[in-house]
């Protein structure tokens, strides 16, 4: 019955005339299904914003600016860029925090044809020399952090540098002095839907991370699935207690009514919504889920230097925060804050997360104290611009080891065995993610493309199943990574460099739990007979070219050759489940 709910719900919502109206959408060879109402490229959608006039759009410290001025601005670097020489389709890099220009770049350049290449502002010298090589981007917009990384490069890369919120330099210039007397008229060139718009780096199994490159369709059409999703649900519920009422007599209509009251309800929202940019803007969530998605609804978006927990619950006071959405950490540790009781959170109707998996005891937390009903995760990838599953609300409560159901329209998940054939609910296997909003391919990767993208189909690396009721339940990693704090850390990256130590004769990367991050990095390293290398030495020397989020935080040396598969592979689950059973030991000594 359920399942009838849901099916008469994406008829109605999605039915012609109708705001999420579908339509199916060619991509290569692939039919996708998309929306009728979605904004052909990013520049559209930007210019939805403008109905919203003096709104404000984006607040930092204690700067504001309008949804006017958000408009202004990313025209103005459209027609600086133009002018720089930039053409459609050319990348521009983007590398610094969440100041307001690292959006106004992101437009601009997204509105005149180019490619935001969104470099993660955590890489270190090697990483972003990497990045500027693999993506071939001649322009890039800085913060001093990034500048000084990079100054001793910019002339064997023949890069166009701009500096933001910086004093005037030799080797570039600095963002007020590229946008003088730039004008606000938006350049009008012609971008189709299927152009390419991103260019994200993820970790994965891989030495290097990959660039996922986007089109303006999937990230539009993502964009309207989470609000099309909301509404289906919304839809569902609503025919759930009609038919409920008929089938009940009379006398019944009073329980019934008090019952429906206990169902999971969409959150109240203000008249005017808010959000904190928890998260970095080179991340999926950050730029799509957070950032673009505003534009649709009006949304005041309120940033912050670095995650701080005290000042995050001053900014919900202030500012009336209507929802909070980061890595299920971030929402723990609001909860958890001693000084949680001195700030009014009562604007606060929803608080979740996705990008590392929740745990049930945060979930309990986070609706006891933060915001009663309204706690939730979800599951997405760069590759599917952060778009697959979402839950929330009682079915969270009741499913509180699931990451959700797939989101409809557009979405579709799977389970599929080694021979990629389709698996039986409770079955385990890899799952994979169908939908429109799936990436293009992997940059200057074609057969990591024809890996992961098959029919239609993101392999995400992920490992579990589905239950009878569609929702998703992740047990294990196929990819050799670790998901610390909404982060992927690529074992084999953090293992080439381990090998560059001249005392480094294996060694093995992988993940530990972690109550907080979700996971920590960890490595156990075999080291020649007579050396003298400690775990701090070799943790500094990692730092050296990892950025910190990449560098081990527990490290165990030995001397010992590292433990094999019948293969000569180093067994690294063997090795694993050996730490963890120590770690075990030493917890109950």
């Amino acid at each position: 019955m359920q399942s009838n709910f849901l099916s008469q719900a994406i008829a109605d919502v999605t039915a012609p005339g109708e705001p999420y109206e579908t339509r199916t959408v060619e991509v290569g060879e692939v039919s996708y299904v998309g929306f009728v109402n979605a904004p052909p490229n990013l520049r559209e959608l930007y210019r939805q914003g403008i109905k919203f006039d003096d709104r404000d759009f984006y607040v930092y410290e204690d700067e504001r600016y309008s949804y006017t001025d958000a408009w202004i601005l990313a025209a103005q670097v459209a027609n600086r860029l133009i002018e720089c020489g930039v053409s459609k389709g050319d990348c521009v890099g983007i590398s610094f925090r969440n100041y307001p220009e690292w959006i106004w770049a992101f437009m601009g350049i997204t509105s005149m044809g180019g490619v935001a290449v969104a470099m993660n502002a955590w890489w270190s010298t090697e990483e972003m020399i990497y990045g500027i090589n693999d993506s071939g981007l001649k322009t890039l917009i800085v913060d001093q952090q990034r500048f000084d990384q990079i100054r001793d490069h910019i002339d064997e890369l023949h890069l166009n540098v701009i500096t933001v919120r910086t004093e005037r330099q030799s080797q570039s210039t600095t963002w007020n002095d590229w946008l003088n007397n730039a004008s606000s008229s938006m350049p009008e060139i012609d971008i189709p839907e299927q152009h390419p718009a991103s260019l994200l780096y993820t970790s994965g199994s891989t030495a290097h991370p990959k660039g996922v490159l986007s089109t303006h369709l999937a990230i539009t059409n993502a964009l309207l699935g989470w609000e099309s999703g909301g509404m289906i649900g919304m839809r569902a519920f609503q025919l759930r207690v009609q038919q409920e009422r008929k089938e009940h007599s009379e006398e019944l209509q009073l329980s019934l009514e008090e019952s429906a009251q206990e169902q999971p309800t969409p959150p109240e929202i203000p008249t005017v919504p808010s959000m904190i940019l928890s998260v970095p803007l080179f991340h999926v969530t950050g730029l799509t889920v957070q950032m673009l998605s505003s534009f649709r609804s009006g949304r005041k978006l309120v940033g912050m230097y670095k995650w701080d927990v005290e000042e995050a619950l001053r900014i919900i006071q202030d500012e009336q925060i209507s929802s909070f959405n980061g890595v299920p950490t971030m929402a723990w540790e609001l909860a958890q804050s001693p000084k949680l009781k001195n700030y009014d959170l009562s604007s606060l109707k929803s608080a979740g997360g996705g990008g590392a998996p929740m745990a049930p005891e945060q979930a309990r937390q986070i609706d006891n104290k933060l915001a009663r009903g309204g706690q939730g995760t979800g599951w997405g990838m760069t590759e599917t611009q952060g778009l697959a599953t979402s839950i929330g609300g009682e079915v969270f409560n009741e499913r509180p080891t699931s990451c959700g159901r797939a989101i409809p329209p557009l979405v579709k998940v799977k389970a599929v065995d080694d021979d990629g054939n389709q698996l039986e609910p409770g079955e385990t296997g890899e799952l994979c993610i169908w939908g429109i909003m799936n990436f293009q391919e992997y940059w200057n990767q074609p057969d990591a493309t024809a890996e992961t993208l098959v029919d239609g189909w993101v392999l995400t690396g992920d490992i579990g199943h589905l239950d009878e009721d569609g929702y998703v339940y992740i047990t294990d990693r196929k990819k050799d990574i670790v998901l610390r704090g909404g982060e992927n850390v690529g074992c084999q990256e953090v293992e080439a460099v381990l090998y560059e130590h001249p005392d480094v004769l294996e060694c093995s990367v992988f993940g530990l739990p972690d109550q907080r991050l979700g996971e920590t990095v960890a490595a156990v390293v075999c080291v020649q007979p007579n050396a003298a290398l400690n775990a701090s030495e070799l943790q500094s020397f990692a730092g050296e070219h990892l950025a910190k989020f990449q560098v081990p935080e527990r490290v165990w040396i030995q001397t010992d050759r590292l433990p094999r598969t019948a293969s000569e592979k180093i067994f690294k689950r063997e090795i694993r489940d050996r730490i963890l059973q120590e770690i075990d030991r030493d917890n109950h000594d």
